[in-house]
């Protein structure tokens, strides 16, 4: 699936087919379930969750950060492998909390 970025390309898979080891492209999300189905499982997800709404391509931006992209948002640049956990009033930036030593001293 093509994010807004025509640089950058962003895969959705079918939670239901994911859950059986498969990797299908997700072509609708459905914010109660907060899952991605496929055109197969959106049929069957449609039909028994009548009350349910699901969102296509066209209105990608009501799907959620796909995880490749908020893993690249969660992680600090410095320290390779560490997620940000806290937040540095001083210098109004996110910190793991190896950046989070080095940001006490700093005055």
């Amino acid at each position: 699936m093509a994010a807004n970025d025509s640089d950058t390309y962003v895969t959705y898979f079918c939670a239901t087919c994911n859950g059986n080891n498969t990797e299908t492209e997700a072509k609708a999300y459905c914010a109660k379930c907060d899952s991605c189905f496929c055109d197969g499982c959106v049929r069957l997800h449609s039909q028994g969750f009548q009350n349910h709404t699901t969102d296509g391509p066209e209105k990608m931006e009501k799907w959620p950060v796909a995880m490749a992209t908020q893993e690249f948002l969660e992680n600090c640049e410095v320290h390779k492998g560490k997620k940000f956990a806290l937040f540095c009033e001083d210098h109004s930036q996110l910190c793991c909390h190896t950046c989070d030593l080095s940001h006490r001293y700093v005055g």
